[in-house]
């Protein structure tokens, strides 16, 4: 059962990863024109993109299937009925809002094709190309894999592989139920180590991880997972052996553990987020600023750099403030969007 603390908890945990994906997609690369040569601004973007970011995607995964499975006990003579239901809800609250999303960055370019000008702060130039593929092709460009195993709009993988999750959420439970949790995640945490076409193997054992484990977090009470965790990083950064590439699921493991850690810590058991105005309203767009931050968040970074000469500073700058500037335009957006279109903005948001 999820009290009013969990529930609060989450929603600030899935704002608090929105934003750490936005560092992400924030970062400039090893281009003349952007941060070549310039070594602060690597380890800068290394350590909150590449060491906190990481736990981002596998986080929100963990709470997607926290969240699906409440409600469904592993003896429930009526768990594959609620299954069912469950994924009939889905259709709404994550297929359509998917499918309309996809759509976005395609209208974004199209527009902007016949803008002069504008190329300077565009990473996609001359979408209508797209158009000479075949129905089926360009199908498949846009909501499935653009050639890059992600959909054309690329930050949507993780909301598409969610979707073929839930869809096979009755075969989990069905494993869950006849094996064990903890050797149905052990099975999942082998296999992601492995290529298997179509299936979202990483996804499902973070989903199922979410399901079994996450609410036994709030037992861990030390400081010592914290600081475990930013040991890892620090030793990463300072020595990038291949070794990394194999330990990289404890090491997320120990940053999600981290951020539910430090919550608790600094979070009393009477905080309500319901009294704390701009924090619940922020809340309340993280799914419009996840659906929606490509390719605009693209325009933001670009343009904070602009008033800046070509420097380690503006770079910097424009990296650590892009996130929460764009969070706070998106939010503004949002706000508008839902007052004056309401049913539009339900559908695209999926209900919510």
């Amino acid at each position: 059962m999820i009290n009013q603390y969990l529930s609060d908890k989450l929603r600030i945990l899935s704002f608090f990863s929105i934003i750490l994906v936005l560092y992400i997609h924030s970062g400039f690369h090893d281009y003349p024109l952007e941060i070549q040569g310039m070594t602060f601004n690597f380890k800068l973007q290394e350590f909150i993109s590449g060491m906190m970011g990481r736990c981002a995607v596998p986080l929100f995964f963990a709470i997607s299937g926290y969240l699906f499975f409440q409600g469904i006990d592993k003896d429930d003579t009526h768990a594959y009925a609620k299954l069912w239901m469950k994924i009939r809800k889905r259709i709404r609250t994550l297929l359509i809002p998917y499918l309309i999303a996809c759509l976005f960055p395609a209208i974004f370019y199209l527009i902007l094709e016949y803008i002069p000008g504008v190329d300077g702060f565009m990473n996609t130039k001359g979408f209508s190309e797209n158009f000479e593929k075949p129905l089926l092709e360009l199908g498949n460009f846009l909501f499935w894999d653009a050639g890059n195993g992600s959909p054309y709009a690329f930050h949507l993988w993780f909301l598409r592989d969610l979707i073929l999750i839930v869809v096979l959420s009755p075969l989990l439970y069905m494993m869950n139920k006849w094996m064990g949790k903890a050797t149905v995640c052990g099975l999942f945490f082998v296999l992601s180590y492995f290529s298997i076409p179509v299936l979202p193997i990483y996804g499902i054992f973070w989903f199922l991880f979410g399901a079994c484990f996450l609410d036994k977090f709030s037992d861990i009470k030390s400081f010592g997972v914290p600081i475990v965790f930013l040991l890892f990083c620090v030793l990463e950064m300072i020595f990038p052996v291949f070794i990394w590439e194999y330990l990289q699921i404890p090491i997320i493991l120990s940053g999600i553990l981290s951020f539910w850690t430090l919550y608790d810590k600094l979070v009393p058991a009477t905080f309500d987020l319901g009294r704390h105005k701009h924090w619940m309203t922020f809340c309340s767009f993280t799914f419009f600023i996840y659906l929606y931050h490509e390719p605009t968040l693209n325009v933001v970074r670009k343009l904070l750099v602009v008033p800046f000469p070509h420097s380690s500073f503006g770079f910097a700058f424009s990296y650590l403030a892009s996130p929460w500037l764009f969070a706070l335009i998106w939010v503004g957006i949002g706000i508008v969007f839902k007052r004056h279109f309401p049913r539009i903005y339900g559908i695209c948001m999926g209900g919510r």
